[in-house]
């Protein structure tokens, strides 16, 4: 089972930077959210789990689904279809794996629906995402 999160510890070094107890705090209003939203993180400690536990869905996604989509979607490729672009197969197979994983608006506040990211872990997971198709990583980027 391939996670292209978890074969890449250069990745998980980034949770592990001392600068990460600022910008999550910071993020997490001194961690206020947690009275306003039930899945918000209690502490840094919760927070940097969280993020953990998202980027291993997203590695799992890119290495079990993206990837092995990507040769198919290049050949596939988009179609204009009566005015419409249909993407290929694999691009809506993908884009649904992510969706239905919560894998979209990682950056917005939750009030929004989003996971409140802070930008660290988000580009994380797009390098995640790049890893598995460059292509694919330009249409989930545009969630924020």
């Amino acid at each position: 089972m391939a996670n292209f999160y978890n074969d890449n510890p250069n990745l998980k070094f980034h949770l592990d930077h001392p600068l990460m107890e600022k910008i999550v705090r910071l993020k997490e209003r001194n961690y206020t959210e947690k009275e306003k939203h039930d899945f918000a993180a209690l502490d840094l400690e919760d927070a940097l789990d969280s993020y953990d536990k998202v980027l291993e869905i997203v590695g799992e996604i890119s290495g079990e689904i993206i990837a092995p989509n990507a040769e198919s979607v290049d050949h596939e490729g988009p179609q204009l279809v009566d005015n419409e672009v249909i993407y290929a197969r694999g691009t809506s197979e993908n884009y649904d794996a992510l969706v239905k994983s919560g894998m979209i608006g990682m950056s917005l506040p939750r009030e929004y629906g989003g996971l409140n990211f802070p930008m660290v872990p988000y580009v994380m997971a797009a390098e995640i995402v790049s890893r598995a198709d460059a292509g694919f990583a330009n249409i989930w980027g545009l969630q924020d």
